[in-house]
């Protein structure tokens, strides 16, 4: 919260002043010409963009975002000192730094944008209240704080909130930690109805906010609310707003191009957190270890036999071939293109051949594909560089992680496309008794721009138990797995306990004998320190931050068992 920064400017203040006035003559201006406070800066609409710049500056500062999937059962965390570890494995407490940094940045985020929303009228607008650049300035910046308070609304349930920014000690004192979710929801949902009128259907930029990105935050919080607060009546926000996105979508772009440089200037892109090659995003610790990254993040197995076999067939010995092409762009598995080589993880599963190169054993898994050299430094205990930035699942991120540079990049992340306007569409028809054939055509959409040649109707009753809501939840799991998103949905779903008290696993594979013969029997691979410990109806919401508790005695109380 806020307190933390207030107390400190007001105690250096205060200290401050009372140095001067213990050495100094009475007679110091203690009001020096130059101060810059809200009531003086604004002066023309170039200090409101330099303000809202500041304000998109804290929108992409950091990398939190990819280390979401992380903690859920798409993804782990490697290195016990990194981020979301212990959220990860079931032991997190009030002290854990990922819930620190995602507090801490999101209410820096807030004092900014509150800073230019309530200030909008400091200066005399041509037009007043009509004028279309102070419209879209303010629309901008309420869409960016209600994007960052769906979020801690989302992930702590009970938060300091306020549109006002406290100015002093005993203001901050004032702030209230709301009840739920609830007030913080219903708030935005309204917001955002300003917003969206003020704002432009096309932006200067993909970096910044448009109306499409508006009313797709619109929908994606009003989905959350009928699911948080078990309540499907906030479905009908979600079917009015995706009907206008619709209504205007563009042509779906090429999945693997969605990802990568150059992705803002894909029609289906709505909103990005840009990068640039004078501002790189620094995600080389996301890519394989064979490739100098450290693997931070990696896939989980649940997520790869997420992707469906095409036609149902699947290959045991090459069981990561076949699959919704989707995953080939989501991440890296045995057989999967590596800059040109194949990635492997299986142990003793590479040959040395008479051309001093690295194959498939021709009598292992995946052994009938010699056409490309292996790439060598990502199996666990066989060398090739440092164990500790090895993934320990056998499997790592593509989506994202897919440059020809490791260390230097600057591939924006995609904050909204329109794929979500038709998957929400299709998910709140379903819950809301809707057209069940709109939500297949919706779903079909999705599944053809990817490639997924399965039948709807087939895959709803041999993969999905006759449920069509659970082919649409799988498919908004692997159609944005790595995007953020997965935590939110395991939780407004009500499945977290469910799919987060099972064991971790890796990749999957034949095992074989001293004289290279399959013994029959499957391996897999389990997660080095992987067992988790056992989540509770408590880890449905984090922990308010301990330093946030300390610093607001009286003021912030924690969330149940925490």
């Amino acid at each position: 919260m806020n307190n933390r920064y207030t107390k400190t400017l007001l105690l250096g203040a205060l200290a401050l002043t009372l140095g001067i006035n213990s050495g100094c003559e009475s007679n110091i201006d203690l009001e020096p010409e130059g101060f810059i406070s809200v009531d003086n800066y604004f002066k023309s609409a170039d200090d409101y963009q330099k303000s809202l710049n500041a304000l998109y500056y804290r929108f992409c500062y950091g990398d939190n975002d990819l280390w979401i999937d992380g903690v859920t059962d798409n993804g782990t965390v490697t290195h016990s000192w990194n981020r979301g570890y212990d959220f990860s494995r079931g032991f997190a407490t009030s002290s854990s730094a990922f819930a620190q940094y995602k507090w801490g940045d999101g209410y820096v985020g807030i004092n900014r944008a509150n800073t230019v929303i309530n200030n909008i009228d400091n200066y005399a607008w041509p037009g007043g209240e009509s004028n279309a650049e102070r419209n879209r300035i303010l629309g901008e910046a309420i869409v960016v704080r209600d994007y960052i308070y769906m979020e801690l609304a989302a992930l702590y349930g009970r938060i300091m909130f306020y549109t006002v920014n406290p100015e002093t000690v005993a203001d901050s004192k004032e702030v209230k930690q709301t009840d739920g979710p609830k007030e913080v929801f219903d708030f935005i949902l309204d917001d955002l109805k300003t917003a969206i009128a003020g704002l432009p259907q096309t932006p200067a930029n993909k970096s910044m906010v448009s109306k499409p990105a508006a009313r797709l935050l619109r929908a994606r919080c009003a989905a959350y609310a009928a699911g948080y607060l078990n309540d499907n009546s906030y479905f009908n926000i979600t079917l009015e707003e995706t009907k206008e996105l619709l209504a205007n979508a563009p042509k779906l772009a090429d999945f693997g191009k969605l990802f990568r440089t150059g992705c803002q200037n894909e029609d289906e892109v709505i909103l990005v957190k840009d990068f640039n090659e004078d501002s790189k995003n620094w995600w080389g610790q996301w890519y394989n270890q064979s490739l100098g990254g450290y693997c931070v993040t990696t896939p989980l197995k649940s997520l790869a036999d997420a992707f469906e076999y095409l036609g149902g067939e699947r290959n045991d010995d090459m069981p990561y071939l076949n699959k919704d092409p989707r995953f080939y762009e989501t991440m890296y598995a045995p057989g999967s293109d590596l800059r040109g080589r194949y990635f492997n993880s299986i142990p003793n599963n590479v040959e040395q051949k008479a051309d001093g190169k690295w194959y498939f054993k021709s009598t292992g898994d995946y052994g009938s594909m010699q056409d490309k050299t292996v790439i060598i430094g990502d199996v666990l205990s066989e060398g090739g560089g440092g164990e500790w930035n090895k993934t320990q699942t056998g499997l790592t991120w593509k989506k994202y992680f897919a440059e020809d540079e490791t260390w230097s990049t600057w591939n924006p992340f995609v904050v909204f496309r329109y794929a979500e306007a038709y998957l929400l569409r299709a998910e709140a028809l379903v819950e809301t008794g809707g057209s069940t054939e709109e939500a297949k055509s919706l779903v079909k959409v999705i599944r053809d721009r990817a490639g997924n040649t399965n039948d709807i109707d087939w895959a709803v009753a041999n993969l999905y138990n006759g449920s069509l809501r659970d082919l649409i939840r799988n498919e908004r799991r692997v159609e944005f797995a790595q995007e953020g998103l997965r935590l939110y949905d395991i939780r407004r779903w009500g499945i977290m306990l469910d799919v987060m008290n099972k064991p971790m696993e890796g990749i999957e594979y034949n095992e074989y004998d001293a004289n290279g013969q399959k013994t029959g029997k499957r391996i897999v691979l389990q997660v080095p320190g992987g067992e988790r410990g056992t989540f509770t109806q408590k880890d449905y919401w984090w922990p308010i931050p301990q330093a946030e508790m300390d610093l607001n005695p009286g003021i912030l109380t924690q969330n149940d068992q925490w």
